[in-house]
């Protein structure tokens, strides 16, 4: 197929104006063309590429010679250098390495050979050569190797500038850190305020090892302190004891906080106790008392001591860097049915990226509840400006339509043009074409990794277009442009989808919202727990379902085939329907596991709402939310009959059987 066809179809699909892509389109169509007149026999290079690599493992390097000479002008030429570069990399030349990273510095194989070569470099101390080649990255080894390769050339200001936030983790560094903090500490750079601070993060992460040997870099009269602190951590009950002897601001307020939390996780009543007596000490830090207060009222909430914890919970500072705490007090709120809290709550966040359309609508819903019914249509109005479940669910209370607003992605044409021109874009064709999709993604990653905004829009769209999905969607969040539905919500394999979905009795748009929460149309992801494909199966799930087809699975990689992945999948997600009777619940379970699901049931009938709201584990909230929110979104796409939340998410969820 003509690279030209996908973009014509899109065109099509989205109704561009005219005036503005007709020229931009028509120069595409002629570049590509003109790159494919030049190129080789596509086949015939393939076949070529896979025999090169072969003879190359085989060790005739007389075939694999032959070969790559033929294949000069193939885009993946550099992944057969790369093979014979690394096949034996210790023994491979210097200047053989550096003219490969020099060819294309920034290819996703320069950095791959660039790693492996600054090891080498690393482990026989060529300090100068680390310091040349190295490209600044996350990894916290290479970083440190970097800064010492600094110290060793010269440049110790620079190397000791930078050195703090390294230092700076909960958690041990790799030994080639080191000599770096070595010679931070012996240039003055650890001071007692930077030793703290990294305790207080080790002992945040649990890492109190971590924390005592931290303390042998403190000064000898602020050692006992650390002593104190973790016994009190070891036994929290003997704070009354033994906090006079606590050291002074702004220490003994962290001390405090981390202490009584610790003890309200034992016994709420007697943290409580303790909270009273040291309530002075710990207001002189609000992010301390902010803590506690947390703390405390969620285990005394938790205990049954529902008043005294809602009470002690309403201290809580009402900041954007308390949100987790509000929502957790929030949906205790919820949980119990205290809709006076939930009010009262709600109305206190700060409004932005803490008040959601998610705690607008619970809101609306309290103020319902409380009596409250202008005030309360006012509040679902707001939420249902949002385009997420809570927003389609405010819009059902008010009967208002749903606010999808697609917006097409604003693309420029020139940079479209310049992105598909790209020799790593040349080399994801091939490796498409080949199955590699790791190494496609690797190239992606390579690709965008620098990229600015205008030129995000134009990746996404270029990758949209070559049916890259996965990579079209991250990249797009990349921008925060999150209005063009037919780039973020792909109807992808719909064949497969609707065939498998009336089969089992499904609506396509659920089995849809799942592969998009599972996979983003990822055929050949594996996740780290062993599921595979499109929607994520385990293979003793896929197993048990296709013998439940009839057509038992001949091995775990057939689960790569997006017909027979969406086949299992959607016949899974019927069994857990049938089982739970129950959107939300059968969506759930598609997560979580069934077995968790059925003990989440609620004891009597609960407001759908409500139990999505209050689910115990994070991500299966989230993922319950994500689900249900691109379910009405690919309603919506597939002009389904039942568009609407209220059609198919049943109002309440019936309570445990017996």
């Amino acid at each position: 197929m003509s690279v030209v066809a996908p973009f014509a179809r899109r065109w099509r699909r989205r109704r561009w104006p005219r005036r503005l892509w007709r020229a931009p389109l028509l120069v595409l169509m002629l570049a590509v063309g003109a790159a494919q007149a030049r190129g080789l026999d596509a086949l015939q290079a393939r076949a070529d590429f896979l025999a090169a690599e072969r003879a190359l493992v085989q060790g005739d390097g007389e075939s694999f010679a032959r070969l790559e000479r033929a294949l000069r002008d193939y885009p993946l030429h550099p992944y057969l250098r790369f093979a014979q570069l690394t096949a034996d990399l210790d023994n491979t030349p210097d200047a053989a390495i550096e003219r490969f990273l020099a060819a294309e510095p920034e290819s996703q194989l320069a950095w791959r050979l660039r790693r492996a070569y600054l090891q080498r470099l690393a482990a026989a101390g060529r300090w100068a050569d680390y310091r040349r080649l190295y490209r600044p990255e996350e990894d916290v080894e290479r970083r440190c190797l970097y800064l010492r390769a600094l110290l060793e050339t010269g440049a110790r200001a620079r190397a000791l500038a930078e050195i703090e936030p390294l230092w700076r983790s909960g958690r041990s560094q790799p030994d080639a850190c080191d000599p770096v903090f070595d010679a931070w500490r012996a240039a003055g750079g650890l001071t007692p305020e930077r030793v703290w601070a990294r305790i207080r993060l080790a002992l945040a992460a649990g890492q109190e090892g971590l924390a005592r040997h931290l303390g042998a870099d403190l000064p000898a009269s602020e050692r006992p302190w650390l002593t104190r602190w973790l016994a009190l951590r070891a036994a929290p009950e003997r704070l009354p004891d033994t906090g006079a002897a606590l050291p002074p601001q702004p220490l003994r307020a962290v001390i405090l906080a981390d202490v009584l939390t610790r003890l309200a996780a034992r016994d709420a009543e007697r943290a409580r106790t303790a909270f009273a007596r040291w309530r002075a000490a710990l207001d002189l830090d609000a992010e301390a008392a902010d803590r506690v207060r947390a703390a405390l009222g969620e285990a005394l909430v938790e205990r049954g001591a529902v008043a005294r914890g809602f009470a002690l919970w309403d201290g809580l500072r009402a900041l954007p860097e308390t949100r987790d705490a509000q929502e957790r007090r929030l949906r205790a709120a919820l949980e119990r049915g205290e809709w006076a809290w939930v009010a009262r709550w709600v109305e206190r966040m700060p409004e932005g990226e803490v008040k959601t359309d998610r705690w607008l609508y619970w809101q609306a819903r309290a103020e319902a509840e409380l009596g409250h019914p202008e005030t309360a249509r006012a509040l679902f109005a707001r939420a249902a400006h949002a385009r997420s479940l809570w927003g389609f669910m405010a819009a059902d209370r008010l009967d208002l339509p749903y606010r999808m607003h697609h917006r097409v992605t604003p693309a420029e044409p020139a940079r479209i043009a310049r992105i598909i021109a790209l020799a790593p874009v040349r080399r994801m064709r091939e490796l498409d074409a080949l199955g590699r999709d790791t190494e496609m993604r690797r190239e992606w990653r390579a690709l965008t990794r620098d990229l600015d905004r205008a030129d995000l829009l134009a990746a996404a769209y270029v990758a949209d277009v070559f049916g890259w999905h996965d990579q079209a969607i991250r990249t797009l969040a990349r921008t925060d442009y999150w209005d063009d539905l037919a780039l973020r919500f792909p109807l992808v394999h719909r064949t497969e989808v609707e065939a498998a979905a009336h089969a089992q009795g499904l609506a396509p748009a659920w089995v849809f919202a799942v592969i998009r929460q599972e996979s983003v149309f990822a055929r050949t992801l594996a996740s780290h727990a062993g599921a595979v494909g499109l929607m994520q199966l385990l293979p003793s799930t896929a197993r048990d379902m296709a013998e439940a087809l009839g057509a038992p699975l001949d091995s775990r990689w057939a689960l790569l085939d997006p017909g027979r992945n969406i086949d299992l999948g959607s016949a899974y997600l019927a069994r857990l329907q049938t089982r739970f009777d129950h959107v939300a619940l059968a969506t759930a379970a598609y997560n979580a596991g069934p077995a968790r699901v059925a003990r989440w049931r609620p004891a009597r009938a609960l407001a759908t709402d409500r139990w999505i709201a209050t689910i115990p584990f994070v991500e299966t909230r989230g993922y319950v939310e994500r689900v249900l929110t691109y379910r009405a979104i690919y309603a919506a796409r597939l002009d389904s009959a039942h568009p609407r939340v209220r059609d198919w998410l049943a109002p309440q969820v019936a309570p445990a059987e017996e």
